[in-house]
């Protein structure tokens, strides 16, 4: 008779459903993106979300269900004493892991490719958390300009905005602390910008 160790098959399982919703570095995509499109299973499920994020959750959720199972055998104490904040625990297993590694993988990519760099080539530009508000009340637009300052120093950069994207030329000065990520507001009347609704093009000079 073969014994089940739930631990070690509750870990494997989870880390199998984990893995699916998990973008390694140098990917476009999420493992269980690559293996549904392998496959040409629909990824396209209800609520507008993913069927991967379903199957990955179903699979963790399998895999600390088995976790539980053997914590309850090896320590029936602790169990009692935590059973009311299981259903917390559940939804933190399933959801915060996959966040925080993704998170950690995307931070590793940019340290690495900005490894070697000094000045205003270690400063990265986060366009995907940058945008520009209109305020008519106050008739100018607000700019937010995400960057993260890779070196292991501090320094001072200048936004320098040219004439192709602005009537007229415009710098800005910024201070970044090491490994800083920042946001910078830069204020234009309408009648500097040629397109209200995007970031001008600029440099980022030290």
């Amino acid at each position: 008779m073969i014994k089940v160790s739930y631990n070690v098959l509750g870990s494997v399982v989870y880390l199998a459903g984990l893995t699916l919703v998990l973008k390694f570095p140098g990917q476009q995509s999420m493992v269980g993106s690559q293996l549904f499109e392998a496959y040409s299973w629909p990824s396209e499920g209800p609520f507008d979300l993913s069927n991967i994020w379903f199957v990955a959750a179903g699979i963790q959720f399998i895999g600390v269900l088995l976790l539980l199972k053997w914590f309850t055998g090896e320590y029936p104490a602790f169990r009692k004493k935590f059973r009311y904040v299981e259903p917390v625990i559940l939804m933190a297993a399933v959801i915060v892991p996959s966040i925080a590694v993704n998170n950690l993988f995307k931070m590793g990519e940019d340290v690495y490719a900005y490894s070697g760099q000094s000045g205003a080539d270690a400063v990265q530009y986060i366009q995907e958390e940058s945008s520009c508000t209109e305020w008519t009340d106050k008739e100018i637009v607000e700019c937010s300009i995400v960057l993260r300052n890779i070196q292991h120093n501090s320094q001072q950069i200048n936004l320098v905005f040219p004439e192709n994207g602005l009537i007229r030329e415009k710098v800005t000065t910024a201070y970044l602390q090491k490994r800083e990520k920042k946001v910078i507001k830069v204020s234009f009347s309408p009648g500097e910008l040629k397109s209200p609704d995007e970031i001008p093009i600029f440099q980022i000079e030290s």
